[in-house]
């Protein structure tokens, strides 16, 4: 019955992704075994200017490796041109699922990275289009200019929100309870389900704090997200707890879904279940919480 909902990119969301070091390859080894849905070999902010060409040599050593079974891995390459261009010949290999892009800001961005990404495929011998891209949103013009950016490149396949740069460049301060989020956080989800995109949540900064964590994760779920960046090990458990629908819920859904099939056998196009009337965009958002169960099985 949940089987023949088609939610596109949705149908089987990466939960976690885990942000590593590409010059650092003891990191690298434990990623792979942290448990997390994708993997994010960083050349960005995660290292440092002086070792920009020791991490494209190390991620060249570590897509050499077979991983079979191993998380999705994306990696996050700089966005300025000429590390840009470097960072992409050292990326698209087969075993890549896509692209991270930083301070996605403007189309023109997206399409110039497009471009790079077949031509780097066509090296490689891979088909084109098969390396994803996925767009850090990190500034008040990358959120202004949302509409148009998700729908850039056939490549996009997700927007990602990068909330310590956004709080810099709004010269705001970001607090546990993230408040100050919210207005950004929507506009990205709305705009990553409007176009089919996978909506990635920012990383929560403490990775001490566990249930600051499960409370930004299951606040980013209502909201839309479909997964949350990590910075530790650590944190991989919890953002697939609060991703996961709870035993409450699926039996709620159950219910639901079980009596407006009913109805609609006899046919009725409503049903009310508890006090709730549950007509058929009601009982298809139910049905989606019996899909996820099934697929976190």
């Amino acid at each position: 019955m949940a089987a023949d909902i088609n939610l596109g990119p949705l149908e089987n969301p990466l939960r976690s992704w885990l942000f590593v070091p590409a010059d650092q390859a003891e990191k690298i080894e434990k990623a792979w075994q942290s448990g997390s849905d994708c993997v994010i070999l960083d050349l960005e902010d995660g290292v440092a200017p002086s070792r920009k060409a020791i991490a494209r040599e190390n991620l060249a050593r570590v897509l050499e490796l077979p991983r079979p079974g191993s998380p999705a891995m994306l990696v996050r390459i700089n966005p300025d041109p000429p590390h840009r261009s470097a960072d992409i010949e050292a990326s698209v290999r087969p075993g890549v699922f896509g692209i991270m892009l930083p301070k996605s800001n403007t189309p023109k961005d997206v399409i110039e990275t497009a471009k790079e990404l077949s031509q780097a495929e066509r090296r490689m011998d891979i088909a084109e289009g098969n390396t994803r891209l996925f767009l850090l949103i990190e500034t008040a013009r990358g959120f202004l200019a949302l509409p148009p950016l998700g729908s850039a490149s056939d490549r996009v396949a997700g927007l990602v929100f990068g909330a310590e740069d956004w709080c810099r460049d709004m010269g705001i301060a970001r607090s546990k309870a993230g408040r100050e989020l919210e207005v950004a956080r929507w506009h990205l989800a709305v705009c990553a389900h409007a176009y089919g995109l996978l909506a990635i949540d920012t990383i929560y900064g403490d990775f001490h704090d566990t249930d600051g964590l499960l409370r930004d994760t299951e606040n980013a779920r209502r909201i839309g997200f479909t997964g949350k960046l990590a910075i530790h090990p650590k944190q991989i458990a919890p953002i697939h707890a609060s991703f996961a629908p709870s035993h409450a819920e699926i039996s709620e859904a159950a219910a639901i879904v079980e009596a407006f099939d009913r109805a609609e056998a006899q046919g009725r196009g409503a049903v009310a279940v508890n006090g709730r009337m549950v007509d058929k965009p009601v009982a298809e958002r139910f049905r989606r919480i019996l899909f996820t169960a099934e697929k976190r099985k």
